[in-house]
């Protein structure tokens, strides 16, 4: 199951690539639900490694999304407002972890690559 999962989630960053201007919210949204979806599924199953996962790969999948010029405005543009979604999640996973000095580095991280890479 869980590679299935990963293949559907590359499936989906390849359509963010090749979006249009008015499909990009959409997509973006249904990206993020989809690893939240995985990510809540693991935790159900205490599986929090497999949890964690998800959840840094949503992130960091946008991230990446957000830093990269070749792809459309308008697609980074929502990547960046829609980054507080697997953000939140990953503040309330590493709170129940006792983890929140990954999450400090995380935030940090992306704050500083968004600024440098801020698509507006």
């Amino acid at each position: 199951m869980p590679q299935i999962s990963l293949e559907f989630l590359g499936a989906q960053l390849r359509r963010l690539s090749r979006c249009q201007r008015g499909q990009a919210p959409n997509l973006v949204a249904q990206f993020i639900e989809t690893g939240l979806h995985w990510a809540r599924y693991y935790g159900a199953r205490q599986m929090y490694l497999l949890q964690e996962l998800y959840l840094r790969r949503t992130f960091y999948q946008l991230v990446n999304i957000i830093c990269d010029p070749l792809l459309e405005q308008q697609v980074r543009k929502q990547s960046l407002c829609q980054l507080h979604k697997p953000q939140l999640a990953l503040q309330r996973f590493y709170r129940q972890q006792q983890g929140m000095y990954k999450y400090r580095a995380l935030s940090q991280e992306a704050r500083v690559l968004c600024h440098e890479f801020n698509p507006y």
